[in-house]
């Protein structure tokens, strides 16, 4: 695996090296002009129209920069336009030879805005940084348009900042509360990853990818669109566990119309979209049949999905200088058999309808050409129930199969999110300071029966040796979860089930949870190519409280050549991230008085509840520990880039990164069991064993007792300046330790951390490439691939042989065959350990290839009328192109047959034909 890596990397700067000795042409005669455009925002324009005095003109690129190579001093006033905001101008003093930074800010239509500027303080480092990318309009025309599809694509983007995908977070018009996705239709620009060291963002990209979405105002002109997608499946491959043909089909069909409400004052955009998904889960486990033997299932579960989505917006220009904007969004989701696939049998699934509403109110005041102030504030209604197929207990064979009732139950869980944020932003001199103020009140609602219907665990263990005829001999041996099972099943000694867990009480949860959050940032302008922002975030929250978290930030951006082709940045901060509600949630929840969790050891199979000789039953709670705190994390980056002639574009980035406080939890009353190897554990005389604080009673506790720190490495290069085509290529290496890293991180022992700094749960490099090709005939092709290398897996041994409450044991290495010893890819494990030496997160994962390409060609029906032209389009779109096993589980139980073999995948190869009508 690491020599794949340098084998990436090595290809990549082979890529870049030979094309950083071109040099730019000087200019001698007039001013070399660099500027960028953005939104109000900060969200960059591409395409937008940039034209000098005497007529000289060019185009912003993706990232909203545009060059003017060599401007007659006499003409360096530049006038900027783009669809859908107003003009805005720039003036610049400089002499022949010199090179000028302009920014320009564009409001939305109708409001006037002319800025003059001799320098701008934020140019050279606005919108670069490690994984950073800024998507124009036709780049967002060539993503999926279904919007999961389009969430894991800009998500897959996203990861390129060395974070886990999934955690990456969609913020939409500026609002900071995490959003749904919009519909594709009514986004006008996407920036992934922009510089978080700005005090404005609260994470870093290293912590989870950053996706900042504005949507379209609304137009002069009356403009729509219907559509239709179809994925019949007879295009689509077969699940690759599938023994059966899954003919997985989609369709999407929808509209969205923007037009004038008042003339030169207000707009609208309206979108809706309906989405009909007939997928399946596909069962891959390991059973028992009649006879007590083992037999293989593998059953394909149809897992329909009905989603609608819709979005409206309006624009009002109160003032000539002030904006308001409403807008209203849905996103509901119908799934059905859900949690079904891999392990898991289908009678464990359950039904879900996860829906979220937004609305919000942006106002935006050009105070003067040196003063933009921002208002906004929005109301989120979120909502997730689940309806299990099945109210019986949960069954866990570990390792073969999971059957019963989902434990989740008749789940319904309601937030109220009120957001009220505040920024201004002030240009003077060398100085660009931006201060803010960004509230978030989450108030939870919610209805949580987590196994009140009881769960089974069969972990395997000592059990006594039976002869031919099932009679013990009075010898002991370790037996597998499924013997467990069949022994429990026959009623053979050694057949009681590991645990059995009850959870009774009040299901329902409510609590609330504040956040604030202060910040300041100054931008100086010290020399023409030298500029530094610096920069102070303050952060408190309640549920639970932590106050004292000010996270200071500091960035210097140096060009060391006249012409500004090199960039060297280096940027230092801390970043403090809020607890978030799923904590409080646990800790509300099982606090030993609203609901009371009982786990029993060794329970009678038939009647867990009914005390038997050799039973033990002990309670849980959870708790905070008293100076539980926001998690604090230091990074420190580097990173060089360089403009080439046809905007050739490479950069290289090293971050680096510590979090001395992360969170994790610790059973702090748990038994004090000695370590052992070579001996079948008994877990009841764990349980035995005296415990610090009460008896019978685990203690589960968040701490900040956590430590992270490690590295990524960027280096990539783009082409944007080509007619014919695009480029982008990039690798990131990610190399991380940790020994926690999240709240429901828990170590192996409570009294001890050997083994436990290991790479963290999300740790994956990987590297993409991306290319737009205009072939003959107005033929337009896409194709993105983004290859990450498996992350890691704890290999655990399916039990509990300490006995603090979890069934995350490992083994130990063994030396030689035997009973409870297995041969595996990692050598000889053993399942006859308390606490085993073998460390956390020894396996990896399966690479992960994602790949897409997207075929389409534009029919003008109209080409002579340029204000509403009608166009019909065409596109034929594919997803997992290659057909590539995406594994998204393996086998982690040591005693069981898949120990290290993919179980479950993502789909298998998906195609879709679109046509979509505009006018």
């Amino acid at each position: 695996m690491e020599d794949q890596r340098y084998k990436l990397a090595g290809i990549l700067m082979a890529l870049v090296g030979p094309v950083v000795g071109f040099a730019q042409q000087p200019c001698t005669t007039g001013v070399r002009i660099e500027g960028t455009v953005t939104d109000t925002t900060g969200a960059a324009i591409a395409e937008a129209l940039a034209q000098t005095a005497d007529g000289e003109k060019t185009t912003t690129d993706t990232a909203g920069r545009f060059v003017l190579p060599c401007v007659p001093v006499s003409a360096t006033m530049v006038t900027v336009q783009a669809d859908g905001f107003n003009p805005g101008t720039a003036k610049t003093d400089e002499q022949p030879g010199d090179i000028a930074q302009i920014h320009l800010k564009l409001a939305v239509a109708q409001v006037e805005t002319n800025v003059v500027v001799t320098a701008d303080p934020t140019a050279m480092d606005a919108d670069n940084g490690a994984g950073t990318r800024t998507l124009s309009t036709q780049e967002i025309q060539q993503l999926p348009d279904d919007p999961d599809d389009l969430l894991l694509q800009l998500q897959l983007l996203a990861s390129s900042g060395g974070g886990s995908s999934s955690s990456a977070t969609v913020v939409v018009d500026g609002f900071q509360n995490g959003s749904a996705m919009p519909p594709k239709d009514t986004i006008a620009s996407i920036r992934v990853n922009p510089d978080p060291f700005s005090p404005e963002y609260e994470r870093s990209s290293s912590e989870g990818g950053r996706i900042e979405i504005t949507t379209k105002p609304g137009s002069d002109l009356f403009h729509g669109a219907l559509f239709l997608t179809d994925s019949d499946g007879s295009f689509n491959a077969t699940d690759p566990f599938s023994v059966t043909a899954t003919p997985a089909g989609k369709r999407r069909y929808g509209f969205e119309l923007s037009g004038p409400i008042v003339q030169k004052k207000s707009g609208f955009t309206l979108a809706l979209e309906k989405r009909d998904i007939d997928e399946f889960n596909v069962v891959n486990a390991t059973t028992m049949d009649a006879n007590g033997n083992q037999t293989l299932l593998q059953q394909t579960v149809s897992a329909p999905q009905r989603l609608w989505i819709a979005s409206s917006r309006g624009d009002w220009q109160i003032t000539p200088k002030n904006v308001t904007t409403l807008s209203y969004s849905a996103n509901v989701n119908n799934l059905g058999n859900q949690g079904a696939g891999g392990l898991t049998l289908a009678d464990a699934g359950y039904s879900s309808l996860v829906s979220e509403y937004d609305l919000r109110l942006a106002n935006v005041s050009t105070l003067s050409a040196n003063l933009l102030h921002e208002s906004r504030i929005g109301y989120t209604w979120k909502r997730t129930e689940q309806t299990p197929l099945s109210t019986a207990p949960s069954l866990q064979v570990a390792g073969y199969f999971l059957s019963g009732g989902a434990t989740s139950q008749n789940l319904n869980d309601r937030e109220r999110d009120l957001e009220i944020n505040d920024d201004v932003m002030i240009t003077h001199g060398i100085h660009s300071f931006k201060v803010g103020a960004q509230s978030l009140g989450l108030f939870v609602h919610n209805y949580d029966p987590d196994t009140f219907n009881g769960a089974y665990v069969f972990g395997g263990g000592s059990a006594p040796t039976l002869d031919a005829n099932n009679n013990p001999t009075g010898q002991t041996t370790t037996i597998t979860a499924m013997e467990q099972y069949r022994r429990a099943l026959f009623n053979l000694p050694g057949g009681t089930p590991t645990t059995y867990q009850l959870t009774s009480g009040t299901p329902l949860v409510p609590f609330t949870q504040w956040r604030l959050a202060l910040y300041a940032e100054d931008t100086l302008k010290l020399a023409p190519r030298l500029t530094m922002a610096t920069g102070l975030r303050y952060a408190f929250q309640t549920a639970p409280s932590s106050f004292a978290n000010f996270a200071p930030r500091l960035g210097l951006a140096w060009s060391p050549d006249k012409k500004s082709a090199w960039v060297i940045h280096l940027r230092a901060g801390i970043f403090s991230l809020p607890v978030t509600p799923s904590y409080s949630t646990q800790v509300y929840r099982l606090d030993g008085i609203r609901q009371h969790e009982t786990q029993i050891y060794s329970p009678n199979y038939n009647s867990p509840l009914t005390p038997v000789a050799g039973s033990i039953q002990v309670g849980t709670k959870w708790q905070f520990r008293r100076s539980f705190e926001q998690t604090s994390f230091i990074q420190l980056q580097g990173g060089a880039d360089y403009d080439l002639p046809h905007h050739w574009h490479p950069s290289v980035w090293f971050t680096w990164g510590d979090g001395w406080v992360d969170p994790r939890s610790i059973n702090i009353n748990a038994p004090l069991v000695n370590s052992s190897n070579g001996v079948a554990p008994n877990p009841i005389t764990a349980l035995l064993a005296p415990r610090p604080l009460t008896p019978n009673e685990n203690i589960l506790e968040y701490q900040n007792s956590a430590h992270t720190w490690g590295m990524v490495f960027w280096a990539g290069i783009e082409q944007k300046g080509y007619k014919r085509f695009t480029l982008n290529l990039g690798y990131w290496g990610v190399n991380f330790k940790s020994d926690g890293g999240y709240a429901g991180a828990r170590p192996q022992s409570s009294y001890s951390n050997q083994g436990e700094s290991s790479r963290p749960d999300w740790q994956s490099s990987g590297a993409l490439a991306e290319s737009d090709l205009k072939l003959p005939g107005k033929i337009e092709l896409s194709a993105e691939f983004y290859l990450h290398t498996g992350a890691p897996y704890n290999i655990t041994t399916g039990t509990d042989a300490n006995g603090d409450g979890s069934f995350n044991d490992r083994p130990s290495y063994a030396s030689a065959p035997g009973t409870g010893v297995y041969s595996t890819r990692f050598g000889l494990l053993s399942a006859n350990t308390v606490n085993g030496n073998v460390p956390h997160n020894l396996g990896s994962m399966p690479d992960v290839l994602h790949t897409y390409a997207n075929l389409s060609r534009v029919f003008k029906l109209d080409p002579k009328n340029t204000d509403r032209s009608k166009t019909l389009t065409f596109n034929v779109r594919s997803a997992n192109v290659l057909n590539h096993t995406n594994a998204t589980a393996v086998g982690t139980i040591v005693s069981s047959p898949n120990l290290g073999q993919a179980i479950a995948a993502e789909a298998a190869r998906r195609v879709e034909l679109g046509v979509r009508f505009a006018f």
